[in-house]
């Protein structure tokens, strides 16, 4: 209930990214370690999105799934369904999906275009 002595505070503008189509690519060794996930089953899919947090602002999130209620995209590469969120399309538009072998083991890791800067240990970008 207003009582009239308070100011009303102004309204909060929500902007909805515009959504881009994207286009992606998985490197050689990628696509072998998500052969190695999925083996013969190709009804699931790679959902790559992106959640606020980590250091830089952004993190990635990869997650194999059945099937997801975000709106996306569907990008299919070498038989391998690659799902992108449209809130997300324009941060991950013309990224590189690649693994890389560490000495303390390895992991997936997004070469992406879009970045104007990442942390140290490359899992979140602003």
């Amino acid at each position: 209930m207003d009582c009239g002595t308070c100011e009303t505070p102004d309204s909060v503008q929500v902007v909805t990214p515009e959504v881009v189509n994207v286009n992606l690519t998985i490197s050689s060794k990628a696509q072998e370690m998500l052969g190695n996930a999925f083996g013969d089953d190709r009804s699931m899919a790679l959902l790559v999105g992106v959640l606020s947090g980590g250091c830089s602002g952004y993190v990635y999130d990869l997650q194999i799934v059945e099937s997801t209620d975000q709106s996306c995209q569907e990008v299919v590469i070498d038989g391998f369904k690659v799902l992108i969120p449209n809130a997300s399309s324009h941060l991950l538009d013309g990224i590189e999906i690649d693994y890389v072998d560490r000495l303390m083991g390895g992991g997936f890791r997004i070469n992406n275009p879009n970045a104007e800067s990442s942390c140290g240990c490359g899992e979140s970008f602003a």
